[in-house]
């Protein structure tokens, strides 16, 4: 018994190898840094991981970033993700560079093929058909085309853990399977995206809910009382996990309006246009073709793989169990959604399910459909190379009836190209030069026939070869196809012309730590002034300048509004530094009524509040005040200030839960000026005033949260240990975490 276990354990470690190879290899630009990833990746979380990793190695916890739209919690903002476990490790140690952020896409991308293949077999035990299933969802045209979107390929590495877990669960009713369930998803709300699980909750509720009834129907009392409590069980150990989650959700939703529910139109953006499902045939055709897709190019590419294809569809077509019928009913439906507008069932769930209404992109739905998709097509791989004879005539059939589809595509393309000279017949310098010359009907012509004689290839292979060597060569064929498909498609939407070496020598030049910020005009921090090695959103948390410029999701309801309606103050008070003096003043009745001479200096409180201040504040004949930054940290700035009369002291920084303000050692109330930032009355005089991030319910969150974590990771030794006797790798994990944290807190 004990060694099957190991030759096993043997089998898996080959397959996981290849996986890493493949993975490696068919993303080479970027794991072996030939070129920078782009676009949200460089723009977003480059530059938040940057930021957290730095705030750790100077011993800061990243809850405030001051340096883009004039401040805000990047603890609350997920996409961050301060909390999250990978993010801490990495960013109290290493560090997370460019170079960093790139092996981690590639480490993530392997993350979802191993998670797939280990998924795949819990429906067959063929584990070169969980192999091939892996191979398909790492290089899915979802993780090729939305490599800029960090958050979405974390989430989409960890969704098959989480599903493979609460399977187990419910079929070996295990609470260790339960803990399992839970920490991948803890990993999915602290560093992935949100929407995988929303989604996800009606998956199970959908798996959940089909074990509870046919354990009533065979009328086993036990066996339901068991399911209830593992549910309640992983309900409970989840949100003890996700209580910093929580904590920061109720915080911050008063600041952000799409956290209290998104108007359609926002929300139905950047759907799978149904157009999109040519990309499963021929997914260069995606690239400079916007204008057919009608979405983000980042959006409409669900390529799962042309050799899976006819095995995928002679599963749809064969007899399935009622748990199938369930996964494929679901993917069916997600398929609708990520439609959009073009179908009425995104705004249906949107209009009447809980959570559908906090995210944008119906597009991200898809990820389901190709989840499930791959899953019943590895099945089918793996029945039919085992029992061919029974499924040979059908296989020839749809493989077949393929290979017309892509003729008539080739036919059809051709008679539109009218003749034009095909692109793909010249020289080119390079791969981006490559891709520039292309068009939409030519490059259904390269691809479509790649694609047909890949068909050919399997027919040929599926009528002649020996069973011997059959699944062998349909293997290969699958994974050269993927690859093909990868590189065709990877430079329009993965990587730019830039080199990291550029991007990461360039960064090492700029201020380290948190140098006292230049005292000039908010408005000189532009964007275009930190613009080289590819870097051109968010670049002054790179050169450490306080800017009111933001390129993210997560805005202040009340800075868009002032963009949006009152840009003439927003402009206006944007012409101060950081901190600043005013007797200017004024009423939102005042400013309403148009009472106001808008100036750099004027100050707009709400009215009730202006009643209280205005009679303390005394104007002044000059503008003879001395205001100097003694000490600043991203969540505490002390200031030494002098002046002749009690005025406004107002610091460029959004008003958020958790800011508290002494003047001379005793607390003040913090005023919200212009609907956006924060003011103290300062005393005639000479004082010191400090502004301080404390947020106590979110460290007792945070609190919560890990403790949770590290009683769970306690527990799951104990049973490894006794299970498998794995001293050495249980170990070494705690070697690390314990290392981690060692690091962190003595160095």
């Amino acid at each position: 018994m004990l060694l099957q276990q190991q030759k096993a354990k043997e089998n898996h470690f080959i397959y996981i190898t290849l996986l890493l190879i493949v993975a490696i290899v068919a993303y080479w630009q970027i794991s072996f840094l030939k070129y920078s990833v782009t676009h949200d990746m460089i723009n977003c979380w480059i530059p938040w991981r940057h930021y957290i990793s730095e705030s750790l190695q100077n011993h800061v916890f990243p809850f405030w970033n001051p340096y883009q739209q004039l401040g805000y919690p990047i603890h609350a903002d997920l996409q961050g993700p301060s909390w999250y476990l990978e993010s801490l490790l990495l960013g109290s140690t290493v560090g997370e560079s460019n170079y960093v952020v790139q092996l981690l896409f590639i480490f993530y991308t392997f993350l979802a093929g191993v998670g797939m293949y280990f998924l795949s077999l819990c429906f067959h035990e063929n584990k070169t058909a969980a192999f091939i299933t892996g191979v398909c969802y790492m290089l899915s045209g979802f993780f090729v085309a939305h490599v800029q979107h960090f958050y979405a390929v974390i989430g989409a590495a960890w969704l098959p853990f989480i599903i493979l877990n609460y399977y187990k669960m419910l079929t070996e009713r295990s609470y260790k399977r339960t803990i399992y369930t839970a920490l991948f998803l803890f990993f999915n709300l602290t560093g992935g995206n949100h929407t995988f699980t929303f989604i996800l909750s009606y998956l199970f509720l959908a798996i959940g809910g089909y074990f509870i009834v046919v354990a009533i129907k065979e009328k086993k009392k036990e066996i339901i009382f068991q399911l209830l409590k593992l549910n309640a069980f992983f309900i409970f150990l989840t949100s003890a996990l996700a209580t910093v989650v929580f904590v920061a959700f109720v915080q911050v939703r008063p600041y952000i309006d799409r956290l209290s529910g998104m108007d359609y139109k926002s929300a139905s953006v950047n759907p799978l246009s149904p157009q999109s499902l040519l990309s499963l045939f021929v997914p260069f055709s995606t690239v400079n073709s916007v204008d057919f897709y009608n979405t983000d190019p980042s959006m409409c590419n669900v390529y799962i793989g042309i050799i899976i294809l006819p095995f995928i569809l002679l599963a749809l077509i064969r007899s399935k169990t009622t748990l199938e019928k369930i996964f494929l009913a679901f993917a069916f439906v997600c398929l609708l959604a990520s439609f959009g507008s073009y179908t009425p069932v995104h705004k249906f769930l949107f209009s009447f399910f809980p959570f559908m209404n906090l995210f944008r992109f119906p597009s991200y739905f898809s990820l389901f459909t190709i989840l499930i998709l791959l899953l019943v097509g590895g099945k089918q791989l793996a029945f039919t190379l085992s029992s061919f004879l029974i499924s040979k005539d059908k296989l020839v059939k749809i493989i077949v009836g393929l290979i017309l589809v892509l003729l008539g595509l080739l036919v059809f393309a051709v008679v539109k190209n009218n003749g034009a000279a095909l692109f793909f017949w010249n020289h080119f310098e390079t791969t981006f030069d490559f891709i520039s010359a292309s068009s939409f009907y030519q490059n259904i012509v390269l691809q479509g026939t790649i694609q047909l004689l890949f068909l050919m290839a399997l027919l040929i292979t599926v009528i002649k070869a020996s069973e011997k060597y059959r699944m062998q060569i349909i293997s290969a064929f699958i994974v050269l196809n993927m690859f093909i498909s990868v590189q065709m498609n990877l430079a329009y939407v993965g990587f730019s012309q830039s080199s990291p070496k550029e991007l990461h020598d360039y960064v090492a030049t700029l201020p380290q730590g948190f140098p006292m910020p230049a005292m000039n005009n908010i408005a000189e921090n532009t964007e275009e002034k930190g613009q080289r090695g590819g870097l051109y959103r968010n670049t002054s948390v790179f050169h450490k300048r306080i800017s009111a410029d933001v390129f993210n999701s997560f805005c202040f309801k009340n800075q868009a509004m002032m963009l949006d309606s009152l840009r003439p103050l927003y402009d206006s008070m944007l012409h101060n530094p950081l901190l600043y003096f005013s007797d200017d003043v004024f009423s939102e009745s005042d400013l309403k009524n148009k009472k106001i001479n808008i100036s750099h200096k004027t100050i707009v409180l709400k009215d009730e509040k202006y009643q209280e201040v205005s009679p303390q504040i005394t104007a002044s004949s000059n503008d003879s005040v001395v205001a100097q930054i003694k000490s600043f940290e991203p969540s505490r700035i002390v200031v030494s200030a002098k002046c002749s009369t009690a005025e406004m002291l107002t610091l460029l920084q959004n008003q958020y839960t958790g800011w508290k303000a002494f003047v001379d050692g005793k607390e003040t109330e913090i005023i919200l000026s212009n609907y956006l930032t924060m003011s103290v009355i300062f005393p005639r005089g000479e004082h010191t005033v400090e502004f301080i991030y404390k947020n106590k319910p979110i460290i007792v969150g945070g609190i919560i949260s890990y403790s949770v974590f590290t009683i769970c990771l306690l527990f799951l030794s104990v049973i490894w240990i006794k299970e498998n006797k794995m001293y050495v790798l249980v170990g070494c994990m705690w070697l690390i975490l314990l290392g981690c944290a060692g690091h962190y807190f003595l160095s």
